[in-house]
C-alpha cells in the first residue's frame, strides 16, 4: 500500500513537470534587445522602437558599421520573412561625421513581436 502511494506521488510529480510552462530568457516589454561592441559603442547615439531604429556617429569621422536584425514572436521563437530561414547577411551602414540614420523596420510575421538588433564596425 504504502509503494502505490510513493508511486503514484512520483507520477504526479513528472506530470506536473511535463505541464508547466518553460522558461522564457528573453526579457518581457516591447524594448528590443541591442548588442553593440566595444569598440564603437561610445563613438555612436542609438534610438530604438518597434518601427524603426536611429544610430547616429558622434565623431569627427566617418564610421563604417554592419547591422542585423533578428525578429521573435511572444515566446521567443525566431520570425522570418515567408517562413524562409533568415538568409540576409550584416547589412552595411555609413554614417558621415554627426550624421543621423534612420532605418524603417518591417516585421516579418504578424506574429512578430519584437527584435534584436547587432551593431559591429567593420574592420
Amino acid at each position: 500500500m504504502r509503494i502505490s502511494y510513493f508511486a503514484f506521488a512520483i507520477f504526479s510529480i513528472f506530470l506536473t513537470a511535463c505541464g508547466s510552462k518553460p522558461v522564457s530568457y528573453l526579457p518581457t516589454g516591447s524594448e528590443p534587445i541591442v548588442n553593440i561592441e566595444s569598440d564603437i559603442a561610445e563613438k555612436i547615439e542609438l534610438e530604438t522602437n518597434s518601427k524603426q531604429f536611429s544610430t547616429t556617429n558622434l565623431t569627427e569621422f566617418p564610421l563604417n558599421l554592419t547591422y542585423k536584425l533578428f525578429w521573435y514572436n511572444k515566446d521567443g521563437v525566431t520570425q522570418s520573412h515567408n517562413g524562409i530561414s533568415d538568409s540576409i547577411g550584416w547589412q552595411h551602414l555609413w554614417l558621415q561625421p554627426k550624421q543621423k540614420q534612420t532605418i524603417a523596420l518591417i516585421k516579418p510575421t504578424e506574429e512578430s513581436h519584437n527584435y534584436r538588433l547587432y551593431l559591429r564596425g567593420v574592420k
